[in-house]
């Protein structure tokens, strides 16, 4: 497989599904009378980030798989004050991800680049191994944690929502 076709259609089809997420996560806060902002700031843990963060994090790593592979200069991405807020961001980074460019972001692959971090670490490594090693992992953990925070807060959230892509694979039963 293309590193291509391992970040950009893959995380297109999940960042529609926390879409979905945030949409349940906000029809049910509105159902027991609560703001859904204060879903945004819900966490698992008191030293892990919140919702809004995940939400963030997940946007910023799928923009920066398409940024940094294509060599092009990163732009930092705010945590959403609201739920409308965090649609629009995952939407302008479902823009961002459907007009990748395939051809820069294969060259991309063989290309070193580093990625630095505030606490001063920095990895040096080619794009594939960034795509394959740094981040869709990160892309993937920060989804399963927006996930988790939704779940832990009561949004009946299933596998099925998880994987709603995949049921346009589903085989039909014979008739």
């Amino acid at each position: 497989m293309s590193i291509y076709e391992t970040t950009v259609p893959c995380f297109a089809q999940m960042l529609r599904a926390l879409l979905v997420f945030l949409q349940k996560g906000e029809a049910r806060a509105r159902e027991l009378g609560c703001d859904p902002k204060n879903l945004l700031q819900s966490r698992l843990a008191p030293d892990m980030h919140n919702l809004a963060s995940q939400v963030q994090f997940v946007c910023t790593q799928a923009q920066e798989a398409v940024l940094r592979l294509g060599q092009q200069p990163l732009s930092p991405l705010d945590a959403p004050a609201d739920m409308e807020q965090a649609n629009a961001l995952i939407e302008r980074t479902l823009q961002l991800l459907s007009s990748a460019d395939r051809a820069r972001i294969e060259e991309g692959a063989q290309r070193q680049l580093s990625i630095e971090l505030p606490n001063g670490m920095a990895f040096d490594m080619t794009g594939s191994e960034y795509a394959r090693n740094w981040v869709t992992p990160q892309f993937y953990f920060h989804l399963v944690t927006a996930y988790n925070i939704l779940r832990h807060n009561g949004v009946q959230l299933g596998k099925a929502d998880y994987v709603q892509h995949m049921f346009a694979y589903l085989r039909q039963p014979a008739a």
